[in-house]
């Protein structure tokens, strides 16, 4: 009697043991649990679409598999949140419609914002739209908007028709594309492989969703593209777009193969915190181009609830140990365009700052290795570039208080052109150091247009086809300081309409060979208030005069030490009245002048002319 009494007991004492497993299990159901669903060889959109479906309602974190075989898709699949799809390399996914992706995201409950959709990743499959790939029209092949944990991981993704892209990011955040193939486009108007867009409407952004989306101008934050291959397309990697107050954050592009494109390999337009680094690219129109200005195309004004932000006062790009090669001009009904390794634009709208360009190697290109407009503050250090068709780094138009440091620059410049080495066109304050310049078809380093205020020091220059160091128009209040310069074919270095510079402890070696003209060349401005100053530089071998002046009054010479010249050791020319000729060693020159062994003055000049040390 007393065992049949247990039970009832050992009963009760159980009830909540099985409430609480009970419960468990449906707490487990409601907020995610693992649930893992395998289509067959051979199914079709909707078959894959009901597995999908599965968490429709976000009820568990589920993984669809797709193994090896031939899928024909004549719909656009939607995704959910907390899904995986792996599919196997030889899962082929063939899109065969042309209204949507192959594969979006879902948008039912969207508000705008960043969390929409969440933690999805597509890892392996062929995702193949050639059946459509000469239509006349398509879509992307992958379509991301609102989301959030979007990751694309070793799939190969190709063959789009015109007007369409293989994946785009719109709005997202924290966005992976790895280790994927992207390729094929058979449109001629441009369009990136990897599209990093803004939510602003539906033409910007079009969506078979665009009833329900919510357009927010939302842009993308944290997108990573890392060791992919992306050929035969327009662009692989950027956007064309932007709106006022929006940009694109923390963006890293690394480790790619990018080859054989027909513009851009990448194009970013008004992104912040961006990194390019350790990719290749090869065969594009242009290499890398950052702007947040081209002729006011395609900027577009914010919607009227869009919160904009100011122009930043540091957009933080970093371009890093990439290698570009064999980059070409495109031809346009204006005439050729880009052909440039790296090219940064910006304007005084909208100037771009904060761009460092470090240990790249640029070669073959059609035009210039790096070019930089409106972009101040920049550094360019420790780049190799060589030959290019144009000038190997080259900033114009507002890129003051920049820095080239430690850059090779080798042959650059086709032949008979003006091109050189390293140049600067309306952009002062910039520090040009420790560079070495090997062969330019013109000048090794070159200032125009009223490129003020520079320092240039501890620079390499040999062979240049014109001038070692030249300045132009107005450059005026540069310090050219410690420089090696040798082989140059004319001036070692040029001052021409430049009211003042000081030039100090320059070695500059011209060359029996090309028969280089003078060591240091002046043809000032008497406007000038600062006078030139020349001191303790070593002139050797020139075929004319080792220091020459001309137009520009009240200039200092001293403690020059000059060695076999043709004509003078130091001549003195008109205009260059009031002028100070002291403590100059000059030995083996021409016995021309007024002055003997060495020293000329012009007839009407007058200038103050002591202690120099003049060697038959």
């Amino acid at each position: 009697m007393k065992k049949k009494k247990l039970y009832p007991a050992l009963i009760i004492l159980l009830i909540p043991l099985i409430i609480f497993i009970y419960s468990q299990i449906y707490v487990n159901a409601i907020t995610g649990k693992d649930k893992v669903v395998t289509a067959h060889a051979g199914d079709n959109a909707s078959d894959l679409q009901r597995l999908l479906d599965y968490n429709k309602y976000n009820t568990y974190h589920l993984t669809v598999k797709i193994p090896a075989g031939n899928y024909e898709l004549s719909k656009e699949l939607r995704i959910y949140s907390n899904t995986t799809i792996i599919a196997d390399p030889n899962a082929q996914l063939l899109k065969n419609h042309q209204r949507g992706g192959i594969l979006a995201n879902d948008l039912t409950n969207d508000k705008g914002g960043y969390t929409t959709t969440e933690n999805i990743s597509v890892i392996g499959g062929i995702w193949d739209s050639y059946k459509i790939a000469n239509k006349d029209k398509g879509t992307e092949s992958f379509r991301f908007i609102h989301a959030t944990n979007v990751t694309i991981k070793d799939a190969t993704i190709c063959n789009v028709p015109t007007g369409s892209h293989l994946i785009t990011f719109g709005g997202v955040k924290n966005g992976v594309v790895d280790n994927c193939t992207l390729y094929g486009y058979t449109g001629t108007t441009p369009k990136e492989a990897i599209q990093i867009d803004i939510v602003h409407n539906d033409t910007i952004l079009p969506s078979m969703q665009s009833k329900i989306l919510v357009y927010d101008d939302l842009p993308c934050n944290g997108i990573t593209v890392t060791n992919c291959d992306i050929h035969n397309y327009p662009r692989a990697i950027g956007s064309h777009t932007s709106v006022k107050g929006v940009f694109h954050k923390n963006i890293r592009i690394s480790d790619n193969n990018l080859h054989d494109l027909a513009e851009a390999a990448i194009k970013a337009f008004n992104y912040v915190n961006l990194e390019i680094s350790n990719n290749t690219i090869k065969n594009s129109g242009i290499g890398i181009l950052v702007y947040t200005y081209i002729n006011n195309q395609y900027y577009l004004e914010a919607l009227s609830k869009t919160q904009k932000e100011p122009l930043p006062d540091n957009y933080n790009i970093l371009i890093k140990n990439n290698t570009i090669q064999t980059i070409k001009e495109i031809p346009s009904g204006t005439g050729p365009l880009w052909g440039d390794g790296i090219r940064t634009i910006g304007n005084e709208e909208r100037p771009l700052s904060g761009v460092t360009i470090s240990n790249n190697t640029v070669s073959g290109t059609d035009r210039y290795g790096m070019f930089l407009e409106g972009t101040s503050n920049c550094k360019i250090t420790n780049n190799n570039v060589t030959l290019t068709g144009k000038n190997g780094i080259y900033l114009i138009n507002g890129c003051d208080s920049s820095q080239i440091i430690s850059n090779s620059v080798t042959k650059n410049g086709k032949k008979d052109s003006n091109a050189g080495g390293i140049g600067l066109s309306a952009s002062s304050y910039i520090t040009i150091s420790k560079n070495k310049v090997s062969s330019p078809c013109k000048n090794g380093i070159f200032l125009y247009n009223q490129s003020r205020k520079s320092i240039i020091t501890g620079n390499i220059i040999s062979s240049a086809g014109d001038n070692g160091i030249a300045l132009y128009q107005q450059s005026n209040d540069s310090n050219i300081t410690g420089n090696k310069i040798s082989g140059y074919k004319r001036y070692g270095i040029y001052a021409y309409q430049i009211g003042s510079a000081t030039m100090i402890d320059n070695e500059i070696n011209g060359s029996t060979k090309v028969k280089s003209d003078d060591g240091i060349h002046i043809t000032g401005d008497k406007s000038s208030d600062k006078p030139f100053i020349l001191k303790k530089n070593y002139v050797k071998t020139t075929n004319r005069n080792g220091i020459y002046v001309n137009t520009a009054p009240e200039c200092y010479v001293g403690g020059n030490t000059i060695l076999s010249t043709i004509n003078y050791g130091i001549y003195i020319g008109s205009g260059s009245y009031g002028s100070k000729i002291y403590h100059n060693n000059i030995t083996n020159a021409g016995n021309l002048g007024p002055l003997k062994n060495g020293i000329g003055l012009a007839k009407e000049i007058s200038a103050d002319v002591d202690k120099n040390k003049l060697n038959p």
